[in-house]
Formats: structure tokens, C-alpha cells, sequence
């Protein structure tokens, strides 16, 4: 019998975190429900940034909020075009020298697949 996880808090967590997540409780012994087995296969799919912590990091140092650095980890977009929809969370689009820096750390801490 599967004992249900409780939530105990939200966070937005990066794809590549909660791929570790899954991993830690598969190697524990744990068995995951079908829902946990889904989420697995999804974010096996689409995780593209293998350094997540590190971009996220560096991310977070250039002044964006955290669901906005998560949202980049997440989707690494690879032009200003592609960036600029995720900046929602921001209040107002930063600079185009910015935005550059941020798609540098993308390209540099992240490896598309």
C-alpha cells in the first residue's frame, strides 16, 4: 500500500529539482503513484537545463523574482523574443542589455536537448 504524501508548503522548484526529488524517493524504496509516475515522465521530457541550480542561482542574483527565474530555468529560452513573455512576474520588462545577460546565463548554464 502507497502511503499519500502530504503537502506541507509551496515552492516553485526548477524541472530539474524535482526530477531529483522523484529520484531520491525511488532509491528510498518508495513507491510512486500514478500521478508522481506522470509528473516523472513530463519533466523527464521536457527538463532542458541539466545546471538548474546554478542558472537559477545567478538568476536570482540579477534581481528577478523567484517565479520568474523558475519559469527560465524551465522553458531556456534562447532569444529576447522568446524571454520576453516570461518577464509577466517582473512589473515591467527589463532593459535589452538585461535581458541579454540573462539569456548568457541560459546558454552558459544550460544545455538544450
Amino acid at each position: 500500500m502507497v502511503t499519500p504524501l502530504k503537502i506541507t508548503d509551496y515552492k516553485n522548484v526548477p524541472y530539474g529539482k524535482i526530477l531529483d526529488v522523484i529520484k531520491e524517493l525511488l532509491l528510498s524504496g518508495r513507491e510512486l503513484d500514478q500521478i508522481a509516475l506522470r509528473v516523472n515522465e513530463y519533466v523527464n521530457k521536457f527538463n532542458k537545463c541539466s545546471n538548474y541550480e546554478s542558472a537559477l542561482k545567478k538568476l536570482l542574483e540579477l534581481g528577478l523574482k523567484d517565479v520568474t527565474a523558475v519559469l527560465i530555468v524551465n522553458i531556456v529560452p534562447s532569444t529576447i523574443d522568446e524571454l520576453k513573455p516570461l518577464m509577466n512576474f517582473e512589473g515591467e520588462v527589463p532593459s535589452k542589455d538585461k535581458l541579454e545577460e540573462i539569456i548568457k546565463v541560459i546558454k552558459s548554464e544550460c544545455i538544450q536537448s
